[in-house]
């Protein structure tokens, strides 16, 4: 195992005028040294360098105690993490070290933990300002369930009593929204278990959060050629015209509506659209989707009537959102039109008309064909669909 220690020193060399020194924590990690200024000042002659602890400066000097603790305190926190880095037999480096040590995070209560590691991934542009939302939303019903919340206190029954007491207490009532609760609430134990080496008890080795099928659903096929219509309408209002053909190119390329926002031309690559998410970008996903004629359409209408500068980002994400209720009542169609609904309608009518898994998978840019499996259910669904509606037509009186 690496070498390692930290000890309380000055620097004889820098006296003030005062006779006080600055007192540093020195550490070394594998014989790499590293000076931590702890803004502490104490007079030269009062500091004992065997101990590296201050003096009274006087009989009556109370204040070296509490210079002491904090002197202690520092020392402690370096040894707590030479020992875990130790007992873990986790390699540590000086770097390591110096991350751990400025990290703020605290290992014994999760919540104060949670709360920390929320804000640092998000400075560090780990997760956007939407997820970071999100997961404190997380946070905040997890402290108003248990406000003192410790990694000691976390066991296999924790995850079950956290979905109870939602269901009863809280406006979660649906198991979607429960269900995104507990994958934020396992984001932040693979966190403190996996990145900051902290043990603990899985709360769901035995508790599985349930999902159902979301309020999201595809458009049917003659919903969407009743929008391609309008589209196409020479008597349509301009705006709706631009938010509809947003709309409609999302329902042909599956792109997300954050990355049609950010579509440029040079996206395009031969007879592809190529591109990294946004959304996914940490992991290097790229996706190759086809090019096709109703796309490129599209796509030229825009640069005709808006230019090629800023696609689809007129007019703002929260008025086109507006535009597509309108849209929706004017041709009364029953589906809540939204861009989730345009990236949900190209999935199922891919897998519709019998195109493969693994290939949704690619060009909705997801890592496993397992996150596209929901538009295999929906595609059943309306297929169950259709055949009641034959069984009614021949059973009817």
């Amino acid at each position: 195992m690496v070498n390692c220690s930290a000890k309380i020193v000055y620097n004889p060399q820098r006296v003030r005028q005062d006779g006080s020194v600055l007192l540093y924590m020195r550490v070394i990690v594998d014989r790499k040294k590293k000076d931590i200024d702890l803004k502490l000042y104490w007079p030269v002659d009062r500091f004992d360098k065997k101990s590296g602890r201050c003096r009274p400066r006087s009989k009556e000097d109370e204040l070296y105690k509490d210079q002491n603790l904090t002197l202690a305190d520092e020392e402690a926190k370096a040894n707590e993490i030479f020992i875990q880095y130790r007992l873990r037999r986790v390699p540590l480096s000086l770097e390591v070290f110096l991350k751990e040590y400025h990290s703020g995070i605290n290992k014994e209560l999760f919540l104060e933990y949670m709360f920390s590691k929320i804000h640092q991934r998000y400075r560090s542009g780990e997760i956007e300002e939407s997820s970071r939302d999100n997961h404190l939303s997380t946070y905040r019903k997890l402290k108003l369930w248990k406000p003192l919340l410790s990694f000691s206190e976390l066991n296999h029954k924790t995850a079950q009593t956290f979905d109870t007491w939602m269901l009863r207490k809280t406006g979660a009532k649906s198991l979607n929204a429960r269900w995104a609760h507990h994958k934020n609430f396992k984001t932040y134990l693979n966190q403190a278990n996996e990145i900051d080496h902290i043990e603990l008890e899985n709360p769901y080795i035995y508790f599985k959060a349930k999902k159902e099928m979301g309020r999201h659903q595809p458009l049917m096929q003659d919903e969407l050629l009743q929008l391609w219509e309008y589209y196409q309408d020479p008597l349509i209002h301009p705006t709706h015209r631009v938010v509809c053909r947003a709309f409609l190119f999302t329902c042909v390329t599956g792109m997300r509506h954050g990355d049609l926002r950010k579509f440029t031309l040079d996206w395009i690559n031969g007879e592809f659209y190529d591109f990294v998410p946004h959304k996914t970008r940490r992991y290097g996903t790229r996706v190759r989707l086809p090019i096709t004629e109703e796309s490129l359409g599209l796509l030229a209408d825009e640069i005709d009537e808006i230019g090629d500068k800023k696609m689809f980002q007129y007019p703002s994400e929260q008025k086109q959102n507006d535009y597509l209720k309108e849209i929706r009542d004017i041709l009364e169609i029953q589906t809540e039109v939204c861009f989730q609904v345009g990236r949900e309608t190209f999935a199922t009518l891919f897998m519709e008309h019998d195109g493969s898994l693994s290939l949704l998978a690619d060009f909705m840019g997801h890592t496993t064909t397992r996150q596209s499996e929901k538009y295999v259910k929906i595609r059943d669904l309306r297929r169950k669909a259709e055949a009641m509606r034959i069984s009614k037509f021949l059973h009817r009186d």
